[in-house]
């Protein structure tokens, strides 16, 4: 299992990501309607989480790609 290194910038992030989740648990626990706009805003800090996590993560070496580069 790969580990991440909880960095500042990791760390702001899901952050972030729990600020913008909050209310909509609160809200589905409520009974209240969650939004469009809720979904979208929870969509981007995912996304954004999803990215910060990936550009930790150690990235597998593709050498057809690079022996095509050094090809062409």
């Amino acid at each position: 299992m790969n580990e991440l290194d909880m960095d500042a910038g990791l760390a702001a992030v899901v952050a972030y990501v729990r600020e913008v989740h909050a209310p909509i648990a609160q809200a589905i626990t409520d009974g209240m309607p969650v939004t469009g706009t809720d979904c979208a805003f929870l969509s981007g800090a995912v996304e954004a989480l999803l990215g910060a996590i990936d550009a930790r993560l150690p990235q597998p070496e593709q050498p057809a790609v690079a022996l095509k580069a050094v090809a062409a």
